[in-house]
């Protein structure tokens, strides 16, 4: 083959490349491959325990009625439940702020009003949430928050206070549709409720206990009688719980973790603690926002395996924590014991770190012990003259439960006691003075 015949076969050559080049591009660019779908796996929601609604976890913890000069109270729950019940009836308007910065003085001339009755509720609750108990004829909108409603029985207006906290603020709305004769009975049988008297304070809010001795039920639980399995709060925590790790450290603990999170059991003091560590807790919650999204997040997997109720609340740290109670008594415990409180911290859109117990008090067994409690004005005063304790500090005192683990017996008691609350913390009465701790008082 002569030279001449090689300039046009390298040319048909590069044309030939040239024109199966963009055969194939043009192929690439409109190939539709045939991909089957990927089947996902069923979301399957994990039912561990029970579902609350709101109502139930911001009941108020006591009733005190004013009758002329005689005060009387109540912290049981069906009492409280009935008069919260009776209200979500009436129609709340003209809510506005009365006082922007309550006095001391201020709150407790109103809460003892002579004709009142008053509902203390343990957290303050955000007016944002308010109209999920009550009917109001005006959207409520602000995040203000109130820890006292007063309720003037004798007001031709239907006055009502919403009271916040020392140096907080107070709203006042008129209540209408109310049934006179229901509200008579109410009244009427709040006279019947054991005596309270307030305990003065100079530099503090008056503090409201009963004035007589009471006998209650000791209680006896056996442990591991229904109690959840950690693996279900795995299923129910973890995104994908396929892909979680299990460890073993210690002879009580054990770990569950997948890349960005991690679950720490103690299968001892039947308690979890969840992080998720990718989650960021960054400036402040909307205190309405943080409450729903708390509730939401435990119905999710109906995480409720006892009684339990709103007892704190911090929108600025994104913390909230609800009690446990039984027969309507606030139970609290040595952190060696156990945990008797659920604990939320919250980052954006998501929880940081959920801690609880996850033991189950189900049926007592039968009791026919009882422990007698001296009168809370007895105990106020034992407190004022406790040199260990700031007084004025004091935010509550209450009767509750001192839950003990006794292992020997696989069972859990819980003893009646009083208990106080100061700075934000709660120690046994008993004990004070010794340096903290849990225990009853005789």
């Amino acid at each position: 083959m002569g030279l001449k015949y090689i300039e046009p076969i390298k040319t048909a050559v590069l044309i030939l490349l040239i024109l199966l080049s963009i055969t194939l591009t043009f192929s690439i660019w409109t190939f539709r491959p045939n991909y089957q779908p990927i089947e996902q796996a069923p979301a399957v929601e994990v039912t561990i325990a029970e579902k609350l609604k709101l109502s139930d976890v911001i009941l108020p913890y006591k009733l005190i009625a004013n009758s002329g000069d005689r005060m009387t109270g109540t912290t049981d729950r069906e009492n409280i439940k009935t008069m919260v019940d009776f209200m979500s009836t009436w129609s709340f308007r003209n809510l506005q702020e009365a006082d922007p910065e309550v006095t001391i003085d201020e709150v407790d001339s109103i809460v003892n009003h002579p004709e009142s009755m008053t509902l203390f509720f343990r957290s303050p609750i955000p007016f944002g949430v308010a109209d999920n108990l009550f009917r109001f004829s005006e959207p409520v909108t602000n995040e203000a928050s109130f820890s006292r409603i007063v309720i003037e029985t004798d007001s031709d207006r239907g006055l009502v206070h919403f009271i916040g906290r020392e140096g907080g603020r107070r709203f006042t709305a008129q209540a209408s549709e109310i049934d006179e004769e229901r509200l008579k009975s109410l009244t009427a049988g709040a006279e019947a409720f054991e005596p309270y008297a307030a305990v003065e304070r100079e530099e503090a809010l008056n503090l409201y206990v009963p004035a007589e001795s009471k006998p209650i039920s000791n209680l006896t639980f056996i442990q591991q009688q229904q109690e959840v399995s950690p693996s279900e709060f795995k299923d129910a925590l973890f995104p994908d719980p396929s892909l979680v790790e299990r460890e073993r450290s210690g002879e009580h603990k054990e770990i569950y973790y997948d890349i960005e999170r991690q679950m720490t059991v103690d299968t001892q003091l039947r308690t979890l603690s969840f992080t998720d560590t990718k989650a960021e807790s960054q400036g402040v919650s909307i205190p309405s926002e943080l409450l729903l999204d708390s509730l939401d997040y435990v119905n999710g997997h109906s995480g409720w395996t006892n009684e339990f109720v709103l007892s704190y609340m911090d929108p600025i740290r994104k913390l909230i924590k609800y009690q446990l109670i039984v027969d309507g008594y606030p139970v609290f415990s040595d952190k060696t014991m156990t945990w008797t409180d659920i604990t939320q911290v919250w980052g954006d859109g998501r929880v940081v770190r959920y801690s609880r117990p996850y033991y189950v008090l189900a049926n007592p067994l039968p009791e026919e012990t009882e422990k007698v409690l001296l009168p809370g004005t007895d105990v106020a005063e034992k407190l004022r003259a406790e040199e260990s304790v700031d007084f004025a500090e004091v935010g509550e005192i209450v009767r509750g439960y001192d839950l003990r683990r006794d292992d020997a017996n696989n069972t859990y008691t819980l003893e009646p006691a009083w208990f106080y609350e100061e700075d934000g913390e709660w120690q046994s009465v008993k004990k004070a003075g010794t340096g903290g701790g849990m225990g009853g008082l005789e």
